[in-house]
C-alpha cells in the first residue's frame, strides 16, 4: 500500500501540480493543473499505468487553474475545489489579477471543504481549509503517511503572499497557527519550490496559539 507522489512544475511560476497514486490498485489524483502542464501529467500517468479519478484544486489563483479545463476534458473526472474557488474556475475573465495567459473557465463537479476527505486507493487525505493567501485555500493531509499537499500555505522559509487581493493577513495568521500544531516530521509538499517540514521550519512557532 505504497502511496507515490510526483511533482510537475510547469507554467511561467514554476507552479507545481502533483500526481498521487496507490501503487498497488494504480488510482491516482491530480493537484493542481498549472498552464502547459496537461500533457506531462495525463502522458505520465498513462506510461505509469494510473487512472486518475479526480483533479483537486489547492485554490484558485490563475497559476495553479491554467489548464483545469484541459485536464478534465482529457481525462474526463470531476474537478474538486472550495466553493469560494467557483468564480474564478467558472468565470477566470472576472479575476481581479493581471493574467499573462488566457484561462479557459472549467466547472466544478464537487465542493469540498474542511471536514471532508479524498481517497486515493486505501488512502485517505483529509481535507483543510487554510485561507489567508486566498479565501478558499484547501490542503490534503495524511496523517499515517506524514503528508501534506500544501498548496501556497506553507514554503520552506516563508507562507504564500498576503499582499494580493482577497488575500488576509489575520487569516493567514490563523492557518500558520494551525499548521504549527502539526507533527514535526510531517512533510509538506508546497505550491512552488521543494518539500519542507513542518519541523524544519522553525518559525512557525510564532504563531502557536493563533489557529483558533
Amino acid at each position: 500500500m505504497t502511496l507515490m507522489l510526483t511533482v510537475f512544475p510547469a507554467g511561467p511560476l514554476e507552479t507545481n501540480a502533483y500526481i498521487v497514486a496507490d501503487s498497488d490498485d494504480g488510482s491516482a489524483i491530480i493537484v493542481d493543473a498549472p498552464p502547459g502542464s496537461e500533457d506531462a501529467l495525463v502522458h505520465a500517468a498513462a506510461d505509469a499505468g494510473l487512472v486518475v479519478h479526480a483533479i483537486f484544486i489547492t485554490h484558485a489563483h490563475w497559476d495553479h487553474i491554467g489548464d483545469a479545463a484541459a485536464l478534465k476534458q482529457r481525462t474526463n473526472v470531476p474537478l474538486l475545489a472550495h466553493r469560494l474557488c467557483q468564480e474564478s474556475l467558472e468565470h477566470p475573465e472576472r479575476s481581479k489579477f493581471d493574467i499573462p495567459i488566457e484561462i479557459e473557465p472549467v466547472l466544478v463537479d464537487q465542493f469540498i471543504d474542511e471536514g471532508d476527505s479524498v481517497s486515493v486507493g486505501s488512502h485517505v487525505f483529509e481535507v483543510l481549509h487554510l485561507p489567508g493567501h486566498e479565501p478558499g485555500h484547501l490542503v490534503l493531509y495524511s496523517a499515517p503517511e506524514r503528508m501534506m499537499i500544501g498548496g501556497d500555505v506553507l514554503f520552506p522559509g516563508g507562507h504564500g503572499r498576503i499582499d494580493i487581493p482577497g488575500a488576509s493577513k489575520e487569516e493567514m495568521d490563523r492557518s500558520l497557527g494551525r499548521l504549527a500544531e502539526f507533527p514535526p516530521d510531517v512533510t509538506v509538499y508546497p505550491g512552488h519550490g521543494v518539500e519542507t517540514t513542518i519541523g524544519a521550519e522553525a518559525w512557525l512557532e510564532q504563531y502557536r496559539g493563533s489557529g483558533t
